[in-house]
């Protein structure tokens, strides 16, 4: 930046041209390296020199010789920090004209007064400075570039601003025998797809700069904060726009990421001495804050949410092919897997640009489930409001505008919880569906147990298990409403009722008049009706006389019936000694089971897959039905839903 500023102020006579030249020095101990690290740099140029008041402003810590510039004063002690030495040898004119030169060695013992500093006559015909900087620490041996293609870019992106200049002099790159046009680079490479867009924050200017850089001279997006006509942080885009998280394709097919870089004379007056930071705090923290005067505060967040919408605009084309492949896949997700997220799709520019070009399914997924749940979360705040407002309406027909369309968007979201639930069942068959159909030889598991277990949890009850694990549907619909569930338990185990009755019912349901109140049976709500599920083993051919299926859970429901539970130490009330009473029997109809209910005076079903009837004598309707019915029966009731929802499994 010397050089360009020193070229700048010489006011070089016509036809004589700046020019800067960057040599890289690599360490000559590592030649057996194909690439040798780098260990210094020689810059040199034909700028105005260090005369008297540039010498002067050399020697003064927190010089302000260059303060309209931007310049802090410190640069030079930043060599020291990077490097052992420099050396300077300077040509300039004096007062009179003369051409005089400066050489000395900077370094941790240099001293002011120090005779080494003093001009010289020379023979030399022109102006210029040379700057060696010597042995780089090795502590930065792994933050410097290693080839010239990284070196050059960095150099690019650091003075990018500077380069922009019309009247920025040639700068030229020598390294491992090649010599590299710094300008020639930037006018094909960086500026010929240059774009700038003006903004304001807080009250303040900033531009946007964008350049579409091939994929040789960068290997990331980047959101560079410059001041002084150069960069000092940067944001990688792909933290911000997801849909930045690989390189890119132009309308021509080349390839290429992104670089925007935003200045402002607000940045430049808040930059901190050694050009590495803005004075806001910790560059990494999310909530940076930059200091206004009348200490007003413009936080960093805002500057790059409106940078961040520009460059968004600027890739505009770019990103809506991304997107329209992105929203190709996600309506594939969602009317294969995830219909319940349907009513989201005529939606989807409000998340599109939330998602990774090539989404996953557990991202599609995630986006997808925080979508619903953020208009789930609107909608209650809306519905608050809505009824809130409802007392205080003076104009009919805004109000029912804006109720009718709440209810639109409340009725989408009906549609995905009852797709979701829908969804659900379809899984919960198609499980069913494979433990049936597995040869028994196969079976490492009793089939009787899966059901158990896909109908409702073994070992638990209806206050433990939330309803969306109870499959009850899946034997009758009506079974969905109830007060209480035991599954499994000895009835003398049920927190809700008191026995010494071991009997067990594998699954047992009580029914009151008032199903949806989630009270418990007292006086007020007696029981209603009495519900028993039976499963037996399958194959099983063994029958006995006591061991008929629907007769056992008969006794269940006549000790039931005969108050032998207690809940909280009194009778469980009951509606009257008649309440209805069901059995469920799903069991394998093997012949001997098929004997058992016909000399019982069962109906067969017109099917001949169950049995049902009624018996006179233990009041009690029951119904017996094969494992596979059961799956069939379940998957007809259903059908229409997966129909409409594109469930069906057409194989």
């Amino acid at each position: 930046m010397n050089s360009f500023q020193a070229i700048k102020e010489a006011k070089l006579p016509t036809g004589t041209p700046g020019r800067m030249t960057v040599e890289v020095v690599r360490d000559g101990r590592q030649l057996d390296l194909e690439v040798p690290p780098i260990s210094g740099f020689k810059v040199i140029d034909n700028g105005i020199g260090l005369d008297d008041a540039n010498y002067d402003s050399f020697n003064t810590a927190f010089s302000p010789h260059k303060l309209s510039r931007g310049g802090k004063g410190l640069g030079r002690f930043t060599w020291l920090k990077a490097f052992a030495f420099a050396r300077i040898e300077s040509t300039f004119k004096d007062d009179d004209g003369a051409l005089l030169t400066r050489a000395f060695t900077f370094d941790e013992n240099y001293d002011v007064d120090d005779l080494r500093g003093l001009p010289k006559s020379v023979t030399r015909h022109a102006t210029g400075t040379t700057i060696e900087l010597v042995e780089l620490r090795p502590e930065y041996h792994g933050q410097c570039p290693r080839t010239s293609e990284v070196l050059i870019q960095k150099l690019i992106e650091h003075f990018i601003l500077v380069l922009m200049d019309e009247e920025c002099p040639a700068v030229q790159v020598n390294d491992l025998g090649l010599k590299h046009n710094l300008k020639e680079i930037f006018e094909r490479d960086y500026k010929a797809t240059a774009s700038a867009y003006p903004f304001e924050v807080g009250g303040y200017s900033f531009t946007l700069h964008g350049f579409r850089l091939p994929t040789s001279r960068a290997t990331k997006h980047k959101l560079v904060y410059a001041a002084d006509q150069r960069s000092v942080l940067s944001d990688r885009l792909a933290d911000h726009l997801p849909n930045l998280t690989s390189r890119l394709e132009d309308y021509d097919g080349k390839a290429f990421f992104y670089l925007g870089i935003v200045q402002s004379p607000y940045l430049t007056e808040h930059v901190n001495t050694n050009r590495t930071d803005f004075e806001f705090g910790n560059p990494d923290d999310a909530e940076l804050e930059l200091p206004l005067s009348d200490h007003k505060l413009i936080p960093k967040t805002d500057i790059r949410a409106s940078a961040l919408a520009l460059v968004e605009d600027d890739l505009k084309d770019v990103i809506e092919t991304i997107n329209s492949v992105k929203l190709d896949r996600i309506r594939r997700y969602v009317q294969e897997e995830a219909p319940q997220y349907r009513m989201l799709l005529k939606h989807a520019g409000s998340f599109l640009n939330k998602i990774t070009p090539t989404p996953s399914r557990s991202e599609m997924e995630g986006i997808l489930h925080r979508e619903l749940f953020l208009r789930e979360t609107e909608l209650k705040k809306d519905s608050t409001r809505i009824i809130r407002e409802a007392s205080k309406i003076t104009d009919y027909e805004s109000y029912h505008k804006e109720f009718t369309e709440f209810l639109d968007r409340y009725n989408e979201l009906g549609v995905s919880a009852l797709a979701q639930y829908v969804q659900h069942r379809r899984i919960i068959l198609d499980f069913l569906e494979r433990a049936v159909k597995l040869p028994e030889d196969k079976k490492n598991y009793p089939l009787e147990k899966v059901v158990h277990q896909l109908v409702f949890p073994m070992q638990h009850s209806s206050e433990d298990i939330p309803s969306s694990e109870q499959n009850l549907w899946m034997i009758d619909e009506r079974l969905t409403f109830h007060s209480f569930i035991s599954s499994d338990k000895r009835n003398n185990a049920l927190s809700v009722v008191d026995s010494k009755d071991k009997q067990r019912g594998d699954i047992v349901i009580f029914d009151e008049k008032i199903i949806f109140s989630g009270e418990r049976p007292d006086d007020e709500h007696p029981l209603n009706s009495i519900i028993v599920i039976e499963f037996k083993q399958p194959g099983r051919n063994k029958y006995a006389g006591d061991e008929n299926p629907v007769l056992q859970a008969a006794k269940v429901i006549n000790a039931i019936r005969g108050g032998k539970y207690l809940h909280k130490g009194r009778a469980i009330p009951i509606a009257n000694a008649d309440i209805p009473a069901t059995i469920f029997v799903v069991a394998d109809l093997t012949p001997k089971l098929r004997q058992v209910l016909t000399d019982f005076n069962a109906t067969m079903t017109p099917d001949k897959q169950g049995f049902y009837g009624y018996h006179a004598n233990h009041r009690v309707y029951y119904e017996v039905m094969d494992y596979t019915k059961m799956l069939s029966d379940a998957k007809k009731r259903n059908r229409i839903f997966f129909d409409k929802l594109n469930l069906v499994d057409n194989r």
